[in-house]
């Protein structure tokens, strides 16, 4: 039987970029996460840093941004599926 999850600890975790996958057992969309957002906000950052990069860089970092909530919010849902799943009432 797996150990139940806690979908707001799953969620504050997720503030670091995959580790609220990581702490699901996620592994590969933990890897994903970090890269995908690390990436994104990596490059755009950099790209950002002169007049016509800005263009492209903005965008980067407005993507990276908005992947980076919908995994907050991917890791409380998969931690609320996975307690269903297990039987056990939802607790949030």
């Amino acid at each position: 039987m797996r150990s139940r999850k806690n979908p707001l600890l799953a969620a504050a975790l997720a503030l670091v970029p995959g580790l609220g996958h990581f702490y699901l057992g996620e592994n590969k969309k933990g890897v994903a996460y970090l890269i995908g957002i690390g990436g994104l906000e990596f490059f755009g950052l950099d790209l950002d840093l002169s007049i016509i990069g800005a263009v492209i860089g903005v965008p980067l970092e407005v993507g990276g941004g908005t992947l980076w909530i919908f995994s907050i919010v991917d890791a409380y849902r998969t931690a609320r599926r996975m307690e269903s799943e297990a039987g056990f009432s939802p607790s949030v």
